[in-house]
């Protein structure tokens, strides 16, 4: 999500090196299709095919096949007045991301993706990866690590405008690294496993440049036990997930914000290792969605004491549940596609939904009346308690039409914070993309 994501500081050395890194792999995967190109330059010209499949597409003969994406999100937002926040845009442009992805000879797909408005920090998923065997496919470049089924989500997809918390600020989002993935036992078992460079983009504001984790390894594995019978029970899937990095000293806890986009609990000075679980549930009967999550984020403090003693761990916890409708019918997919479109002798395909959710940090212990800091051994616990109502309206392949009505209940130490319960907030959004 754009307007969580962070700031660049100029003089770092991981600024520097988070940014190079992907601008090489560009370079080096333009290298290799140009001298494939090369090469093959005589034949291949003459196949060059240009056409127009609910998106533009080109074909290079058998060496190289193009698709062009592109994706719009505009929100108009209504958020609580509350004091001591900065106020927040009545309109945001939330997204607009140009990509192209396809083909390289029969060997390998790769992918191509940009955000317009982030002069700073422009790419998103850069990537290539094997494509001949189901049952064992390697990816390399930046891309989403392998945690949470709604992080994973293309934005374009989600059934609210915005992601569950859990999803946005416990889940790892993108780096730099290698991952093997596959399908086995005719498409019941899904696995991920991969190491990264650092922890991901999601964590902090700063992620994108400070990494907060060293090398992260994640893993990911979903099994859905009836998708070869044809049967109700079909699209049932069950998964879980992994991820364990190293994190440096320093004020590098998880993030965690509300809704509008306020500070929910604060980074905690931590040493020694970050390690999340995960659990997914996932059920598409027809026209109906149901999915839900689980997220456990664990924070090792050694030595983060105000006299350099070790600290309990700080924990951080999401969840989620979501129930979904397709009222005209269509069959509940990733990507909704309108049975009658709208203006083209129907009125497209509208959904109804709900989601139920909280985000909370702790560190165990007890409150010993010390004084509240990002050192002390006891950590008041908070959490922000969701529910959000929406309508999607599917006009067709490209236009989609979102309204959301929140409420949110923020406490901290189990009792409701005074002025930050039952506070409502209204987004709606115009989506656009092929």
């Amino acid at each position: 999500m754009l307007e969580r994501l962070g700031y660049i500081h100029s003089g770092s050395r991981r600024a520097r090196s988070m940014k190079s890194c992907p601008l090489r792999v560009v370079f080096t995967w333009a290298s290799a299709i140009a001298i494939l190109l090369w090469g093959g330059a005589a034949p291949a010209l003459a196949q060059v095919k240009v056409t127009f499949d609910k998106r533009p597409s080109i074909a290079v003969g058998n060496l190289l096949t193009a698709d062009i994406r592109f994706k719009s999100q505009l929100d108009f937002t209504e958020f609580p007045d509350e004091p001591g926040t900065p106020s927040k845009p009545l309109v945001d442009l939330h997204r607009t991301r140009l990509g192209v992805e396809g083909r390289l000879m029969k060997a390998f797909e790769y992918q191509l993706e940009g955000e317009l408005g982030d002069a700073a920090q422009p790419w998103r998923d850069i990537y290539i990866q094997t494509r001949p065997f189901r049952d064992l496919q390697v990816r390399a470049g930046q891309f989403k690590i392998p945690f949470s089924l709604d992080q994973l989500t293309s934005g374009m997809d989600l059934d609210f405008n915005y992601r569950s918390l859990a999803a946005a600020f416990l889940s790892p989002g993108r780096d730099v690294g290698v991952t093997l993935f596959g399908r086995v036992m005719s498409d019941s078992v899904r696995y991920q496993v991969g190491v990264f460079k650092h922890g991901g983009d999601n964590v902090r504001e700063s992620e994108r440049t400070d990494a907060q984790a060293d090398r992260t390894y994640a893993g990911r594995l979903v099994a859905r036990p009836w998708n070869a019978f044809d049967n109700l029970f079909r699209t049932f899937s069950v998964g879980a997930a992994f991820t364990s990095g190293v994190l440096p000293a320093g004020p590098n806890g998880v993030r965690g914000k509300t809704i509008p986009g306020d500070a929910l609990f604060q980074h905690l000075f931590v040493n020694g290792h970050r390690q999340r679980i995960g659990g997914e549930f996932q059920w598409r009967p027809g026209p109906v969605g149901l999915q839900a999550e689980y997220i456990r984020v664990r924070d090792q403090r050694f030595g983060q004491g105000i006299d350099n003693q070790d600290l309990p761990n700080a924990y951080a916890r999401g969840w989620y549940v979501t129930g979904t409708w397709l009222l005209t019918g269509e069959q509940k997919r990733d990507s909704v596609e309108p049975a009658r479109p709208f203006l083209r002798g129907g009125v497209g395909a509208i959904e109804i939904g709900a989601r139920v959710e909280r985000l909370a940090a702790w560190s165990p212990g007890v409150n010993d009346g010390s004084f509240s800091s990002p050192r002390a051994p006891w950590v008041m616990p908070v959490a922000d308690d969701v529910w959000t109502g929406g309508v999607n309206w599917y006009w067709n392949d490209y236009v989609k039409l979102q309204a959301n009505i929140i409420r949110e209940r923020r406490a901290a130490d189990g009792r409701v914070i005074v002025g930050q319960g039952d506070l409502w907030s209204q987004t709606f959004r115009v989506q656009f993309g092929f």
